[in-house]
């Protein structure tokens, strides 16, 4: 097994849109130790008391949910935490809004919480990280958190923090993240979602040479916050990518690592296991293997087959990890008759197996909430698998492609990418060079 140094390492609760129920949340913290985790983040961002009515105390039902989730966690020898993002209405000036901030977290100090998460990213006030503004605001961030963690170790003397900066997603530097660094004191963790360019939020990779450029512009330790199946513009689908594109050493280079899951909750119990996986030994770590591990663990070896294929199909495109697309033969304008003929028979093949894969899998034996999440995703791609296999039978040996075919064709695509939106984007994007190249004519002809 790898070294283990990081401190750090769990779920974070931290997406947009829908939040989980509370006992998804008591089941995660039950996972936790299995997974090789040893912390849960509350940090639902469409929790009005969470961001925009941080000041306003949780009435006493949340409170005492919030009382199971920690007396769990102390059961099963996790770590709870809440983390609150205060930065869009908090005047760091005012001492009743730093009174109103500690006054918030009091309860949560005496449920025995330790770890105090404070994030300042996604303000609507924007500013430009290089300009004037990018360090005022930089020095007032380092101020509330030097303060708020003095006044926090005050009443919690094992407390630790963490800060999410409003510029979170790179490790290249910036007035603001430089002057931020400079004056944030050595007690607080600062996250970050992505080092190595790009898009950052949602990256592709995270680099050990990203990790270590991090620390050589910043001074300390990245703190990983992966949103890696988890997507603003793409709730509520299914992205069953086992967790990779990670560097081999961040468990030594990194001061934490938590993974922002996708909002059904259902979706990420097999990513949760291949992360833990991961943290249990980067080095050994086999993405593949690790999926069908836990696909069997959540589906039972019976249905085992169907959660590849979905596996397989269902890709976590959003940060372009895999393509579904990569599953398809390639294709380009100048093909000929006989290739598009051989391209016809490839998608046939491909397909037609995938025809009525919606009613074998209605008719597995699984646990009836985990089934009605799931049949949508069947039937979708076996709606997509007919539709290809029609458009192959009818275009087969045309040299110029019927236009009532083309016209079928994109009537049937049209409905699946208006009203099917947990379709793969690739797919959609497939079968839309795929109507366009049979729109013209073959090369050569």
């Amino acid at each position: 097994m790898a070294p283990q140094t990081l401190q750090y390492r769990g779920i974070i609760e931290g997406f947009l849109g829908p939040m989980w129920n509370h006992e998804d949340r008591l089941h995660t913290i039950r996972r936790l130790r299995g997974w090789n985790m040893n912390i849960f983040i509350y940090s639902p961002r469409d929790d009005p008391y969470h961001r925009f009515c941080w000041e306003t105390p949780y009435p006493a039902e949340d409170m005492a949910r919030f009382t199971e989730l920690a007396e769990e966690a102390q059961r099963q020898g996790v770590q709870f935490a809440y983390a609150i993002s205060p930065g869009n209405t908090f005047h760091p000036r005012d001492p009743a809004h730093r009174l109103l901030l500690l006054e918030k977290l009091q309860p949560f100090i005496d449920l025995g919480s330790t770890f105090f998460p404070i994030f300042y990213d996604d303000l609507v006030e924007e500013f430009d990280p290089d300009g004037p503004s990018g360090e005022r605001h930089a020095e007032m961030q380092a101020e509330v958190m030097n303060d708020l963690a003095d006044a926090l170790t005050a009443r919690c003397a094992q407390a630790h923090f963490l800060f999410c900066p409003t510029q979170y997603m790179t490790a290249e530097k910036s007035g603001y993240l430089c002057r931020l660094h400079e004056l944030l004191d050595s007690r607080i963790e600062t996250a970050v979602t992505g080092v190595d360019g790009g898009r950052g939020i949602i990256s592709r990779t995270f680099s050990d040479e990203g990790a270590r450029k991090y620390y050589a512009n910043f001074g300390r330790r990245p703190f990983l916050w992966d949103n890696f199946t988890v997507h603003d513009r793409s709730m509520n689908t299914l992205h069953w990518t086992p967790y990779t594109g990670r560097g081999v050493h961040l468990n030594e280079l990194c001061s934490g690592i938590i993974l922002n899951p996708q909002n059904i909750y259902l979706y990420g119990l097999p990513v949760f296991g291949t992360f833990g996986d991961y943290l249990t030994d980067p080095h050994a770590y086999n993405p593949r293997a690790s999926m069908r591990h836990h696909l069997a663990e959540l589906l039972g070896e019976t249905a085992l087959p169907a959660g590849l294929v979905l596996s397989q199909w269902y890709t976590a495109e959003c940060a372009e990890y895999h393509s579904s697309e990569e599953n398809l033969p390639t294709m380009n304008e100048a093909m000929t008759l006989a290739e598009r003929d051989a391209l016809l028979q490839q998608l046939h093949a491909i397909f037609q197996p995938l025809c009525d894969f919606g009613l074998k899998f209605n008719r597995l034996r699984l646990d009836p909430k985990l089934a009605s999440y799931l049949l949508p995703f069947a039937n979708i791609l076996q709606w997509y698998a007919m539709m290809i296999v029609d458009f192959c039978t009818a275009m087969k040996g045309h040299a110029v492609s019927p236009p009532a075919v083309l016209a079928d064709f994109a009537g049937k695509l049209s409905i699946l990418e208006r009203y099917h939106f947990r379709l793969p984007a690739s797919l959609i994007d497939y079968a839309k060079r795929l109507s366009a190249i049979f729109a013209q004519q073959p090369a050569g002809v």
